[in-house]
C-alpha cells in the first residue's frame, strides 16, 4: 500500500507550514533539562526522543484555575465567553491521545462543558509514535480508551510516515503535499496498538476494603499532589467563590484539586466520605483502574508513567494493578 512520507530534512519545514493553521506548541526541553509542551518558536526542534512530559497536555483544554461565572451588581451573572484562538498541538504520544480521549467522554458527554469544549473543537492533534520504557504500563494493562489523531507519524529509515485520522487531518495533508512522498510499505506498528481494546464483560470482584496493601501505601504516600497534576486523566476540581472588595462583584473559580488531598472529600460541618488516607488512597486505585460514573469499567490509567517520575516517595501502582486486575501482556 501507498504510504504518505516526509524525509528527515523535511521537518523544519513541516511545522513552518503547520503553523499556518494554528499556535504551534510541541515537547521542549528547557535549559533545566525538564521536557515540557510549550510553544515552539520558530528556529526551534522539538524533542521527539523524550517519552514524557512534565505535565499533560490536559493543561490546555482544562486550565489549572480559571473563572466560570461572575457577578456585578450591574450586569448580574455571566458566564464567560470562551475565545478559543486555533492551536496544533504536536507530537503527542499515544498514552496522551488516549488521555484527551477519556476527559473528551467527561467533558463532552450529554452537557458538554462550554470552555472546554470550545478549546478542543480548536484543538489539532498531531501524534508521534514511540516505544515504551521500563515506566510505561500501557503494554501491560490494554485500554478502551482510543489513541485518536487528527495527524500521526510513525518513525521509518529516513524520516516519518503521515497518516491522517480526520477530516481536519485531511486538510493538513493536503496543504504539505508538496514536501509529502509517496512510498510503497505499510505503516510500521506503533504503541496505538495498546488503545482502543473492548473493554471485557466478565464481571470483577470488588476490591476489598481491608486489603492491607491500601495502608501499606498510604503509609508512603506524602498526599502532595504531584500524581494528580501529572496525570493525563485526572480531572477533579475544586470550586472557590471569591467576593469583591467592593461588596458589589464576585467570581466563581474552577481549579485542579486531588482525590488525595485531605479536604477534597470533606463536606459542609467539617465530615468527610474518606477520612484516612488509606480510604483516599482506595479511592484514587479504583478511578486510575476501574473508574466509575458514566465511565465505569473503563480504566482512566494510560500507562504514561509519569506518576512515577513524579512521586518523591517512588510509589509505584503498577505491581498492585498486575495482581488485581486482569493484565493483558501487548
Amino acid at each position: 500500500m501507498a504510504i504518505h512520507f516526509i524525509a528527515d530534512h523535511n521537518l523544519e519545514a513541516l511545522l513552518e507550514r503547520l503553523r499556518r493553521y494554528g499556535e504551534l506548541h510541541a515537547p521542549v526541553r528547557g535549559d533545566d533539562g525538564v521536557v515540557r509542551f510549550s510553544l515552539l518558536i520558530p528556529g526551534i526542534i522539538p524533542d521527539l526522543t523524550a517519552l514524557r512530559t512534565l505535565l499533560p497536555p490536559k493543561k490546555y483544554l482544562l486550565h489549572p484555575r480559571e473563572t466560570i461565572l461572575s457577578y456585578t451588581s450591574e450586569a448580574g451573572y455571566q458566564l464567560p465567553v470562551e475565545i478559543s484562538p486555533p492551536l496544533i498541538m504536536f507530537g503527542l504520544h499515544p498514552c496522551d491521545l488516549a488521555g484527551i480521549n477519556y476527559l473528551d467522554r467527561i467533558f463532552l458527554g450529554d452537557e458538554p462543558d462550554p470552555l472546554y469544549a470550545a478549546r478542543r473543537s480548536a484543538t489539532t492533534l498531531i501524534g508521534v509514535a514511540c516505544t515504551p520504557d521500563e515506566l510505561c504500563s500501557c503494554q501491560q494493562i490494554l485500554s478502551p480508551l482510543k489513541a485518536l489523531s487528527d495527524l500521526f507519524l510513525s518513525n521509518v529509515e529516513g524520516g516519518f510516515a503521515v497518516a491522517s485520522g480526520s477530516p481536519r487531518g485531511d486538510e493538513l495533508l493536503e496543504g504539505i503535499k508538496d514536501i509529502l512522498e509517496e512510498q510503497e510499505g505499510d505503516m510500521p506498528e506503533d504503541s496505538r496498538r495498546f488503545f482502543g481494546h473492548a473493554v471485557s464483560e466478565q464481571p470483577r470482584h470488588e476490591l476489598d476494603v481491608t486489603l492491607p496493601e491500601w495502608q501499606e501505601y498510604a503509609d508512603k504516600c506524602l498526599g502532595c499532589g504531584a500524581c494528580s497534576i501529572c496525570c493525563p486523566t485526572c480531572y477533579c476540581f475544586d470550586v472557590l467563590e471569591f467576593s469583591g472588595l467592593d461588596g458589589r462583584s464576585a467570581v466563581r473559580v474552577r481549579q485542579w484539586d486531588n482525590c488525595l488531598f485531605k479536604s477534597h472529600a470533606q463536606v459542609a460541618g467539617g465530615m468527610s466520605f474518606r477520612k484516612d488516607r488509606a480510604e483516599r488512597f482506595r479511592y484514587r486505585y479504583l478511578h486510575k483502574y476501574r473508574s466509575f460514573g458514566t465511565l465505569h469499567g473503563i480504566p482512566s490509567c494510560v500507562g504514561c508513567g509519569r506518576c512515577r517520575v513524579v512521586c518523591p516517595t517512588g510509589i509505584d501502582l503498577r505491581p498492585l494493578a498486575e495482581r488485581l486486575e486482569e493484565v493483558h501482556h501487548g
